[in-house]
């Protein structure tokens, strides 16, 4: 064999061995931004029945809320908060994703355009509850709701990683 026809043989093993990995999918570095449409604005809540009752909740969630069709089946990967819907063992198992801390607990609640709904096989331990985390998976736009809010997105294969700020 001709060391040319070596070459293109290593070449094509080498190719193969590696072609998976190379075209591997790398996650889009989401924004929370962009799970909105371009020029499309939250309304700002009502608070006039709050200052009226005390005991009232300060604000319904906002319920029209368009999402961003083209990022349905996209590997994403977004920085947010978690707020607990249910756990065990002593790890949070389904959460919604948010934007910011407190969101949900502390209403009124963001729009469902800007809630992510997740729920893992292993959960994200409860002492992490409080940390910023990165969240990766695949995107879906779809409804769902919960006693805390309306989420328009839930992330499939979710991982979840705690986030190391310098205050």
């Amino acid at each position: 064999m001709k060391a040319s026809h070596l070459r293109i043989w290593l070449l094509l093993l080498l190719l193969a061995l590696a072609g998976p990995y190379a075209l591997a999918e790398e996650p889009r570095a989401l924004e929370w931004k962009e799970l909105m449409p371009p020029g499309w604005k939250p309304a700002m809540p009502d608070f006039s029945t709050f200052f009226h009752d005390p005991m009232s909740p300060a604000a319904a969630q906002q319920q029209d809320a368009p999402v961003v069709a083209a990022l349905d089946d996209t590997l994403v990967s977004i920085e947010g908060w978690l707020v607990p819907l249910e756990w065990g063992m002593d790890a949070l198992k389904e959460f919604l994703f948010v934007p910011w801390f407190g969101a949900c607990i502390h209403v009124p609640p963001p729009p469902p355009n800007q809630i992510i709904r997740v729920t893992l096989e292993r959960g994200v331990p409860e002492r992490e509850m409080f940390e910023p985390q990165r969240l990766t998976g695949r995107l879906r736009t779809e409804t769902s709701e919960s006693e805390l809010a309306m989420a328009s997105y839930r992330i499939e294969g979710a991982l979840t990683e705690r986030l190391d700020y310098d205050y």
